[in-house]
């Protein structure tokens, strides 16, 4: 049988290709999701040029036999940054129009989902954290009306956060498909969040292989010269033979891990 092995969340550098591809291919990987790097972007024009920039990467993975999902969209934390060229109306129309590039590049079969978006993941003055999820609501609401999944960066969440995330966003923009990028393992009660869950060994462990609704990721930060951050590029491969060896049924992981298709294409 033949085993698919899919990576929810990674990067990848130009330069850090042939070292990926040699990497996760070794280890038995066989799908990913490649989303985009735009976290030094404060200007559309730097966020449609990394969005480019990680399709073509994708045509690259792609001849080399690899499955590939792409997320594009701009990153949150840019916001603060952002605030010493433009003023918050400015920074608002800038991510508005960083989104709808998104969505026509989804709409031509270019990509597939917008990510990853949403808050930050530390502590920051109030004001850039209410600018952040008007900026997430608008986002959720232009991804909603066309069905586009949404990979959302935040906090780190438990299930009643993820319950409020998921139930203001639907109701300022009706029925969503989300996804948690490096969520805790919360597989159930969180209200229709996708989980995406590092994948540590504990996390293999504790999510329900065999049915569909979750994600494993690596969130390898794309740089061949520091591939322990976040984690190495062979994880999910390494973690899928683990679980293998311990008896987890050969079957039961390919439902899981096949669940990519119907979620993102």
């Amino acid at each position: 049988m033949n085993l698919t092995i899919f990576d929810n969340h990674v990067h990848i550098k130009n330069e850090a290709i042939d070292f990926y591809v040699k990497i996760y291919k070794k280890h038995g990987g066989t799908a990913l999701n490649l989303v985009n790097l735009t976290e030094s972007c404060v200007n559309l024009e730097c966020f449609i040029a990394e969005y480019e920039r990680n399709i073509k990467v994708s045509k690259i993975l792609r001849e080399n036999g690899l499955e590939v999902v792409v997320t594009i969209g701009p990153y949150p934390v840019n916001i603060i940054d952002m605030h010493r060229y433009y003023n918050s109306g400015e920074i608002f129309e800038i991510y508005r129009n960083a989104t709808r590039k998104a969505i026509k590049l989804i709409d031509e079969g270019k990509a597939n989902a917008i990510g990853e978006v949403g808050r930050f993941h530390f502590e920051v003055d109030k004001i850039y954290q209410e600018e952040a999820n008007e900026i997430l609501k608008m986002i959720a609401c232009e991804a909603h009306d066309q069905n586009i999944p949404i990979i959302i960066h935040s906090e780190s969440l438990d299930d009643r956060g993820m319950c409020e995330l998921f139930n203001d966003l639907n109701k300022n923009c009706g029925n969503l498909k989300i996804v948690k990028h490096f969520s805790r393992p919360i597989f159930n009660l969180n209200c229709g969040i996708i989980p995406s869950v590092p994948a540590s060994r504990d996390n293999a462990r504790k999510a329900p292989w065999g049915k569909k609704g979750f994600f494993v990721e690596t969130d390898f930060a794309g740089d061949e010269s520091n591939p322990n951050f976040v984690l190495p590029p062979d994880s999910v491969p390494k973690r899928v033979k683990m679980l293998i060896q311990e008896g987890v049924e050969i079957d039961d992981i390919n439902t899981s891990m096949n669940f990519y298709r119907e979620f993102y294409i």
